[in-house]
């Protein structure tokens, strides 16, 4: 899985039409160009910087529904149906990604051969455009006095980083894998909103291999949580558990949407340190340090 390092997107949408609005008005609707650009990512590649080439974004405004746009070649373009002005009324635009056929009220699945920007679900709402003003700017304005019409992670993110503590050391033995217990992997994520729900009745653990990697994350549902989660982490043969503190902003027991929650885990011989965890707006949540000791 790719690593994500997420901040508030700002995605600008350009609508042009041709130079004389009421000659275009008079001929008929004037098609839309979508441009796109990125200050800075937010549904981001490997490095941390831009979108990912053949990323798809759906849009809703000006009487069209879930047209789909993706990114080639630095911008996006349409893959299909092409907006139109077809007035001279200023439109509110929304979107989304990634982008899903149906659209609607979708299913997801956060289980571990799920991970990936597949269920990292962005929504980007209220920005505005007209044929005399066609820029429709999917970006935070709030430092020149505007709304915040940036992209926003609607999920939530677990990041973990493992280190070595006292009688052990990694040097090309990292820990295989570990298993995290106590939330709920399925739900859904509104496309026209950017809501999500949890669906599942019960918490199910979920796997992640490690792959000799130290650090891993896990995309979920944003949910409340009754009862601390149980880690355990397999090293060298050897089972290390322990439980987690729980999110305690930016609303206690409960894993907010678009927070980081990073927790980073000391394996010692007798146990596991965890720290406090650090959270931030995904951007992060809480951060902890945990150390298990055998």
């Amino acid at each position: 899985m790719k690593t994500r390092f997420f901040a508030f997107a700002a995605l600008a949408l350009t609508l042009a039409a041709c130079n004389n609005d009421n000659e275009n008005l008079n001929d008929g609707p004037v098609a839309a160009k979508f441009i796109a650009d990125i200050t800075p990512a937010t549904r981001v590649n490997s490095e941390g910087t831009d979108w990912t080439e053949g990323d798809r974004i759906g849009v809703t405004g000006a009487g069209f529904t879930n047209v789909p746009y993706k990114r080639e070649n630095g911008k996006f373009v349409t893959d299909g149906t092409v907006i139109y002005f077809d007035d001279t009324e200023t439109k509110t635009f929304n979107a989304y990604y990634p982008y899903q056929s149906d659209g609607g009220t979708v299913t997801v699945n956060t289980a571990a051969d799920k991970q990936g920007p597949g269920i990292d679900f962005l929504f980007a709402s209220g920005a505005k455009g007209s044929t005399r003003s066609p820029e429709v700017s999917f970006t935070d304005k709030t430092d020149k006095g505007g709304e915040d019409n940036s992209f926003h992670h609607r999920m939530s993110l677990i990041k973990f980083t493992f280190k070595p503590g006292y009688g052990l050391i990694f040097n090309g033995m990292e820990p295989a894998d570990y298993t995290l217990d106590g939330l709920k992997h399925e739900g859904t994520f509104d496309t026209a909103t950017g809501t999500t729900a949890v669906t599942a009745a019960v918490e199910s653990p979920i796997t992640m291999q490690l792959g000799g990697a130290t650090t891993s994350q896990v995309i979920i549902l944003p949910q409340g949580v009754t009862t601390s989660l149980d880690l355990k982490v397999s090293f060298n043969g050897l089972d290390y558990t322990t439980t987690l503190p729980n999110p305690s902003k930016p609303e206690a027991n409960q894993f907010s949407a678009g927070y980081a929650y990073t927790y980073n885990i000391t394996l010692n011989n007798k146990g596991i340190t965890v720290e406090e965890p650090e959270i931030t707006p995904w951007e992060p949540g809480n951060s902890n340090d945990v150390s298990i000791t055998l």
